[in-house]
């Protein structure tokens, strides 16, 4: 008798235990929802935040390499020209020009004080800073344009800005750009640009497998779709 009282004391306590637990687990379960709903919302931002900086690093990351010139060099002079107002864009043909001109050993350079040892030595990214400052010390604009049309092509017109500035103003832009955080380091860049990569790869296998995927059930579909269509006739 005292062993059934213990035991229906003992089950009227967990009963009321278990209210409390079923009321306590759809707080609970809605608190994990409501969580489980911002972890969502954070990881696609996040996601989504990671592919934007990804596809500018590549892009970086790519397009500095046909210009011959650094990540960080290529994003200061996207800085630059775009306070000059132009884009860096006009780079491409700047640059090509620029290496047709080194080729065939033009003069043009020593009217900027650049000797043809200096020149040779040079990297494209150095001997396009030194050209943009050669040009920048040039006081008759006659002159001036003359020689930038020379050494850099159509493209020097819309740089006519960037040649009116002095060698300190564009340095003090190309400083103030790194103080405000607007250059991807080199190790960062190429992160940009691996993730970028891997993306495409995993992209190129995803699509892969579902065309294989589909591809085993073509017969049976095709075998469906005729027998419609002999249906219909």
């Amino acid at each position: 008798k005292e062993t059934g009282e213990q035991a229906e004391s003992s089950g009227a306590k967990f009963k009321k235990v278990g209210e409390v637990l079923k009321t306590v687990g759809v707080a609970m379960a809605a608190a994990t929802a409501a969580i489980g709903t911002a972890a969502v919302a954070a990881g696609k931002k996040l996601w989504d935040m990671a592919s934007e900086t990804a596809k500018a690093g590549d892009e970086i990351d790519k397009t500095s390499q046909k210009l011959g010139m650094s990540a960080e060099a290529y994003q200061e002079w996207d800085f630059i020209l775009q306070h000059a107002g132009t884009s860096v864009d006009g780079m491409k043909t700047a640059m090509k020009t620029l290496t047709a001109q080194v080729e065939s050993g033009s003069d043009a350079f020593e009217a900027l004080g650049l000797s043809t040892e200096q020149v040779a030595s040079m990297s494209q990214e150095e001997l396009f800073g030194a050209v943009i400052t050669g040009l920048q010390g040039i006081e008759d604009e006659t002159e001036r344009t003359t020689l930038a049309q020379s050494l850099l092509g159509r493209s020097s017109v819309e740089m006519t800005a960037l040649f009116n500035m002095s060698a300190e103003e564009t340095e003090d832009l190309r400083n103030q750009v790194h103080e405000l955080g607007g250059v991807m380091s080199d190790e960062d860049v190429k992160a940009a640009a691996a993730f970028q990569d891997s993306l495409q790869d995993m992209t190129t296998g995803f699509e892969a497998l579902q065309r294989n995927l589909v591809s085993g059930f073509m017969p049976s579909l095709t075998s469906v779709m005729d027998g419609v269509t002999d249906i219909f006739a």
